[in-house]
């Protein structure tokens, strides 16, 4: 949602459109990678609900089980993705600093 704009700006801008879409009684679905917006599910209950699809990790591979499953999604898969197309991360999933 909002996509190429700062992380600022497209939290702020999808907060207020799922508000608005409350507000007129809308039914929708939302995907988004912005974790903090699943905390709209605690402020507006009965109208926000968070669902995801898992993945399964076995070494260096992702299985997924196309399941919506309740709640926010946990797994960080994304760091398995950075180290396959080559990006070096450190211990904890964060970017790393190549040595020379």
């Amino acid at each position: 949602m909002l996509r190429g704009t700062n992380s600022h700006d497209r939290h702020t801008g999808s907060e207020a459109l799922i508000r608005q879409l409350l507000r007129q009684g809308a039914v929708a679905v939302i995907a988004t990678h912005d974790v903090a917006l699943a905390a709209l599910e605690e402020r507006f209950p009965g109208g926000v609900a968070n669902y995801h699809f898992d993945v399964q990790v076995a070494g260096e591979e992702l299985y997924f089980d196309y399941r919506l499953k309740a709640g926010v999604c946990r797994s960080l898969n994304a760091s398995i993705l950075m180290r396959k197309i080559g990006i070096e991360l450190d211990e904890g999933g964060a970017p790393g600093v190549q040595q020379p």
